[in-house]
């Protein structure tokens, strides 16, 4: 009997690991604010801006507050640093986002404000390929191409203060139909304005890096708090939701 049970073993085991879930890729970078700005690869955000950890009382404990004081156009954060080392995005590559933020305004008296850039270093061909924009209460997701003229491609309701969560899906390309990107919001997978959940274009120039923060281009005459939590790259949703 005991040669017989250890025989079957072998088949058990095999058969555990053929219908065990298939383990979810690591998370590439972590960007929790507990780990300090080291995380980012360099902060654009002039005084009396700053971005800080801050410490919540809504259960999303320290978070990172970014704030674009008066006056100014832009407090951001500009790519990521893995182990200390500046990350270096790639062609034909396929990254996820994933992110919470808390807006102080999500209207301002005139113009709008940019959230999210995925944004072209140097600037070349296509400056920003996507962007995240926010006014009259509503958050867009906006396509660039190389025409430099801007789509909105995806729109929502958001309210000041409210937390939502973004997952962004970008597959990289610098053919003009290569490249697509995917969205869910609050944890719901997202329909464009072209009735299907991906958005097909051209989504890398010389080189992209992710930014987060405000950046108000036109209008900067209101300081605006962004506060953003989870910050996560992976290689798959379930890394990064």
């Amino acid at each position: 009997m005991r040669k017989r049970f250890l025989a079957v073993l072998p088949a058990v085991a095999a058969w555990t690991l053929l219908t065990a879930s298939p383990a979810s890729a690591s998370v590439t970078w972590d960007g929790e604010a507990s780990q300090g700005t080291g995380v980012f690869g360099n902060i654009e955000c002039p005084a009396p801006g700053g971005v800080v950890g801050a410490a919540q009382t809504d259960g999303h404990g320290t978070v990172w507050r970014y704030t674009k004081a008066v006056g100014l156009d832009r407090c951001e954060s500009r790519g990521i640093r893995v182990g200390g080392t500046k990350y270096a995005f790639q062609n034909n590559s396929t990254y996820y986002l994933g992110w919470e933020s808390k807006l102080s305004h999500t209207s301002l008296p005139t113009g709008d404000f940019v959230v999210f850039q995925w944004k072209s270093y140097p600037n070349a061909t296509q400056n920003y390929p996507l962007l995240m924009t926010v006014d009259n209460d509503r958050v867009n997701l906006v396509y660039v191409g190389t025409d430099a003229a801007w789509h909105t491609i995806w729109s929502a309701p958001v309210a000041a203060w409210d937390w939502h969560r973004f997952v962004l899906a970008i597959h990289t390309s610098d053919s003009a139909t290569g490249g697509w990107t995917e969205l869910w919001f609050d944890g719901v997978k997202q329909t464009f304005t072209n009735g299907s959940t991906r958005y097909t274009g051209r989504t890398w120039d010389s080189a992209n890096e992710p930014k987060w923060g405000v950046y108000d281009r036109d209008h900067p005459d209101s300081e605006v708090v962004n506060r953003i939590d989870s910050l996560k790259l992976g290689t798959a949703y379930a890394d990064v939701d």
